[in-house]
């Protein structure tokens, strides 16, 4: 298909991957069409379908999305289409290892600058859903890093501020997946701003190229 074909099809693109490592450094793209999501590739190296399927398959076990039976698609549930976590969680599962396990129980994170671990665990409060951020280890200001990590939140998850180490998601409800996905980013912002700047360079020359790396 061509690129038009393909976005009036699918929809718009929501993120590129320019190189999958896991499949012959082909580009792979998500897109979204209301809330149906697809993960499509312009290649046409053999055995590509399987792998999209695996990828879409990924993004189900690791962020809670709803599996079609239709390759390569899936489904957002009600109030979880925020598009920032979909980007991160689409890059996480291109490039993990095909055999990685989804984590269960608590959500913890080391700090890559300090000696703190983070831990963030949720609650119902009246009628929003909490997600209190805290840190063990040793650091002479740990609400510094426990600010920024509700920062990261802010920033990459679409999330609303509730406190200096507490927030929501926007629309109020759980969503253990996100946090999961977020926290690695969230814990170093600077770091992963650069990361993103380099994928955006890497994707525009993709993009400028036949859409995307076959």
């Amino acid at each position: 298909m061509k690129v038009s074909d393909v976005k009036i099809k699918f929809g718009k693109c929501l993120e590129l991957v320019s190189m999958d490592p896991n499949f012959h450094n082909i580009s792979v793209g998500l897109f979204i069409k209301k809330d149906i999501l697809t993960v499509w590739s312009y290649s046409k190296k053999e055995g590509v379908e399987s792998r999209l399927n695996q990828i879409r398959d990924k993004m189900v076990e690791f962020g809670g999305l709803n599996h079609l039976d239709e390759d390569f698609k899936m489904t957002v549930p009600k109030g979880a289409l925020i598009e920032r976590p979909l980007k991160f969680l689409f890059s996480q599962c291109v490039e993990m290892s095909p055999e990685k396990k989804s984590d269960k129980g608590i959500i913890t994170a080391k700090d890559n600058k300090t000696k703190l671990t983070f831990k963030v665990s949720g609650s119902q409060q009246q009628d929003k859903y909490i997600y209190t951020v805290s840190a063990e280890g040793e650091h002479e200001k740990p609400g510094l890093r426990i600010r920024a990590v509700v920062g990261g939140f802010i920033k990459y998850g679409e999330c609303i501020r509730n406190d200096v180490d507490s927030f929501h998601f926007p629309d109020n409800n759980a969503h253990e997946e996100y946090v999961r996905v977020l926290l690695p980013y969230a814990r170093n912002v600077s770091a992963v701003e650069q990361m993103l700047e380099a994928s955006d360079q890497a994707g525009q020359m993709t993009t400028q190229s036949l859409g995307f790396s076959q």
